[in-house]
């Protein structure tokens, strides 16, 4: 899809957009950039974009979650501020029960979202492999994983707009 708002960007859209930067605590750290990492496949389709196992070219052995959404597909469909928010709240998160966000980068064209990679699937595969349903203890035992991560991001201010069990990373 051609973005043919490319150069009449509202001015909103332009510094919002410009928000999302890579961001090192040490200045004279180089950041990554997204030619730092091999794409190794795709691991699913989201609202926003899609989400790709990848590995840093200096250590393969250190998988990410890659998210990638096109630049022109969110100021078309209006996500621009939803997009800087999942990022403002990934950033933000510092919890065992939520997914840690190492960076975010951007081309011309697109923005990706460095986030630790989940080896355990998410719930709604798990649970469509238990026949669609949990025994007590386990229901039990993701209910609260899920209690205690909402409990972190609603204590920072964040509110996670749409959970679901294909949203819950294992």
């Amino acid at each position: 899809m051609m973005c043919e708002k490319k150069n009449t960007l509202s001015g909103n859209s332009q510094i919002i957009l410009k928000t999302i930067v890579s961001q090192t605590l040490d200045p004279s750290v180089k950041a990554p950039e997204i030619q730092d990492f091999n794409i190794l496949k795709p691991i699913s389709r989201g609202a926003y974009g899609k989400v790709f196992l990848g590995v840093k070219k200096a250590h393969p052995e250190q998988m990410y979650a890659i998210k990638v959404m096109k630049k022109c597909e969110m100021i078309n469909k209006n996500m621009v501020s939803q997009v800087v928010n999942e990022r403002n709240a990934l950033a933000l998160s510092r919890s065992p029960f939520c997914v840690q966000l190492f960076y975010s980068l951007q081309t011309p064209s697109s923005i990706y979202l460095v986030m630790e990679y989940m080896v355990g699937g998410d719930l709604k595969s798990l649970l469509l492999s238990h026949y669609g349903y949990f025994d007590e203890y386990m229901a039990t035992f993701y209910i609260a994983e899920v209690v205690l991560a909402l409990l972190y991001l609603h204590s920072h201010g964040i509110v996670h707009r749409d959970l679901k069990p294909d949203n819950m990373l294992l």
